[in-house]
């Protein structure tokens, strides 16, 4: 990015989601810094600059995830990621032996295996002499930021998700209540504030990404923090959904009130002393991503050799199917669901289907499943007292579909607004080393760069119907959530 906010260079590049067993999903560390490192490179090029302009580099990334290393820096496993739950165990102890209450009070967010503390948990109790060895625990930003600098450290956003004993008062480590737990102090990386700077690219990180020996490397954060700071999120009530592999809606707030239930996450343009009350799903672009991978690899496979987007494809066969699926109801629950009912064992349920339903119903229940449990975690704001200003700024992977806003729009019965031209995270990193750098006077920059391409404004009609169906929808899952645990049971059983 340049001091005017042109985007010069960019890349995306996939790396592969590992699920060896029923509740486990892993990422290969050396995926990050790979991705992250030829993504560098690439949009160096591209951008067609001399490396020694840059003032600085940042990343962010998908958080929580355990990932330890060795004293050499070196991966000692796959990380597990934000959407493992292998931790249930071990977060049943946590309840029951330091309590939901005091867990709160220090890190402003609940016990969940999502949590990392909780990973790391269960990575001393089944794999003891890995975590015996094991010299730090990083998350999936400070891996590559640990390639880049060679130190080990993380930022207040991602130890805030490490969470457990982060305390989210003096951004530090409650060590008595790590020794408490049973875990190392020494093993839990040091946080700094999002925009400091941790350390400088290394001979080593320059040759590899094409970046200048020297250039500051600084502290980063979580991708969904770093796209609400990119969508103009810096004040009190500011509202962006990021409709990533997961959806995230969080709203800034100055107070010192964290409300229970959500995820509490230090604010990326004020890291020492705001925060982002976070409505976290498990499953929203990942929903597409299924159905996609499983039932659509011939168009998938068809759109990439003539050029095409597969989801704008998707998207025409799901726009066919009316408001409500005809009646086919989805809880996207893959991999456990985060907030509001922080249930890790509960899973997908396809309800009401019958013979008439075709794959264009299920791919548009699908969707429409992600946005209804979004809306549980709306009303749970709302009730929560939460300020938001409308309208709701929609932001990365899902967001593109105009269907999908649209459908987004009418379940929430609020404006939906979208601008084409963000780059989403990337762009609120770099925002932020401009505003700590000099580049930018301040964060209010961004206001300015704001465009709304797009406003997708509630079709009331629809709205009265999908309201309709969430209370089904909550009631189904009321309905099935007793039979959730014993199922996991007889899966975990067969491990």
């Amino acid at each position: 990015m340049d001091e005017m906010g042109n985007v010069l260079g960019s890349k995306s590049i996939e790396y592969k989601l590992y699920t060896p067993h029923p509740s486990w999903a892993e990422h290969n560390p050396e995926d990050y810094w790979n991705a992250a490192a030829d993504t560098m490179k690439l949009a160096i090029q591209k951008a067609n600059i001399d490396p020694a302009l840059i003032r600085g580099v940042s990343i962010s990334a998908l958080s929580p995830s355990c990932i330890l290393v060795d004293k050499d820096l070196n991966p000692l496993q796959y990380g597990h990621i934000w959407m493992d739950r292998r931790g249930v165990k071990q977060s049943l102890w946590l309840k029951e032996h330091i309590g939901d209450q005091r867990v709160q009070q220090v890190s402003a967010n609940p016990i969940d295996p999502y949590y990392g503390t909780v990973k790391l948990m269960w990575e001393r109790d089944n794999r003891p002499e890995l975590y015996k060895k094991a010299y730090k625990m990083q998350t999936a930003a400070d891996y590559p930021a640990m390639k880049l600098t060679g130190r080990a450290v993380t930022d207040y956003a991602n130890a805030s998700l490490i969470g457990i004993a982060f305390d989210m008062e003096t951004r530090s480590w409650d060590t008595a209540m790590l020794k408490e737990i049973g875990l190392d102090p020494d093993k839990f990386p040091e946080p700094f504030a999002c925009d400091e700077i941790i350390g400088e690219v290394t001979g080593e990180a320059a040759e590899r990404t094409g970046l200048k020996k020297g250039t500051p490397v600084f502290a980063g954060g979580v991708d969904c923090n770093m796209a609400y700071l990119a969508n103009g999120a810096i004040e009190d009530g500011d509202w962006v959904v990021t409709m990533g592999t997961a959806g995230c809606m969080g709203v800034i707030s100055n107070s010192n009130h964290y409300p229970k239930n959500l995820i509490n996450i230090p604010a990326s343009n004020n890291s020492r002393n705001a925060f982002a009350a976070v409505g976290a799903t498990i499953a929203c672009g990942s929903c597409t991503r299924y159905f996609r991978d499983t039932f659509a690899q011939y168009e998938h496979a068809f759109s990439r050799d003539i050029g095409l987007n597969v989801y704008d494809v998707m998207n025409l066969e799901a726009a066919s199917v009316p408001a409500g699926s005809e009646g086919l109801l989805i809880l996207p629950y893959f991999s456990g669901e985060r907030t509001p009912i922080w249930d890790p064992n509960a899973r997908t349920v396809i309800f009401g289907m019958s013979l008439n339903h075709t794959r264009g119903h299920l791919l548009r229940a699908l969707m429409e499943g992600a946005a209804l449990a979004l809306y549980d975690n709306y009303t749970f704001m709302k009730d929560a007292g939460i300020k938001m200003k409308e309208p709701l700024f929609a932001s990365e992977g899902g967001a593109q579909s105009p269907l999908w806003r649209q459908i987004v729009a009418d379940i929430f019965g609020v404006p939906v607004a979208y601008q084409k031209t963000t780059r989403g995270a990337p762009e609120g990193n770099c925002i932020m080393i401009g505003v700590k750098t000099g580049v930018f006077k301040d964060y209010s920059i961004v206001k300015d760069w704001v465009q709304v391409d797009n406003v997708s404004e509630p079709n009331m009609k629809n709205h009265a119907l999908y309201m309709e169906l969430f209370n089904i929808y909550k009631n189904v899952y009321r309905g099935v959530s007793s039979q959730y645990a014993p199922l996991a049971d007889i899966v975990n059983r067969g491990l």
